[in-house]
């Protein structure tokens, strides 16, 4: 049987086809490169939440990791990141059983004994923006420059002071925000911070300090 082969056009449409599809995949490339860029930086953000809470309890004395704008020495830019502020005096339980004159002189040793030490700052990648940082549902405050680092409070026994959000966002994605978004979350009652995807909130059920999701 005499079989028919590809006509001109329809070899034209195949190519064309092909044409249009490896226009599109560097492209959807990038964005992959773009989604994994977020990805990473939301990793490397929960490690160090998890990690400032394991080294208040290993150290016995509060943790703070502060989300904030800082300029780099090198080039001078401004740049997004976070650093991890400590303390090398532990805290110490005053007993109620004392007076209060007795805590007071404590608490004022304690004070002027302590000194505050810093990391370095780990910075956010280029094109990645800390969009904004909660406390409470539907108030965002933005880590930005200049301003003072915001602060997360890891005390003695790993609690934390109160539930966070903390949205990143890939500014290089052309595509709605809430696809190009993650939000960080440290979870209020068991101190342990995850990640999901868009514009996460806290809760409004209960207060900040309860807890994340």
């Amino acid at each position: 049987m005499h079989q028919r082969g590809f006509t001109l056009l329809e070899l034209l449409a195949v190519v064309l086809i092909m044409g249009t599809v490896l226009l599109l995949v560097p492209i959807s490339l990038e964005n992959v490169g773009a989604q994994g860029k977020l990805k990473n930086t939301a990793n490397s953000l929960v490690a160090a939440m998890n990690g400032g809470r394991e080294r208040a309890i290993l150290d016995a004395h509060e943790v703070y990791l502060e989300i904030g704008g800082y300029q780099d020495d090198d080039s001078e830019e401004w740049r997004q990141g976070w650093r991890f502020k400590f303390t090398n005096v532990p805290a110490q339980d005053i007993s109620e059983t004392e007076d209060e004159g007795e805590r007071e002189r404590r608490r004022a040793a304690r004070a002027r004994d302590r000194e505050w030490l810093y990391s370095g700052w780990h910075a956010v990648p280029r094109g990645v923006e800390i969009a904004g940082v909660s406390t409470q549902k539907g108030a965002w405050r933005r880590a930005g420059q200049g301003g003072k680092p915001i602060p997360i409070r890891f005390f003695a026994d790993g609690t934390v002071e109160s539930a966070v959000a903390i949205r990143i966002e890939n500014v290089d994605m052309e595509v709605n925000k809430e696809y190009r978004t993650l939000t960080v979350i440290v979870n209020g009652l068991t101190s342990e911070a995850s990640w999901v995807e868009g514009l996460g909130e806290l809760t409004e059920s209960l207060p900040s300090s309860n807890f994340g999701n």
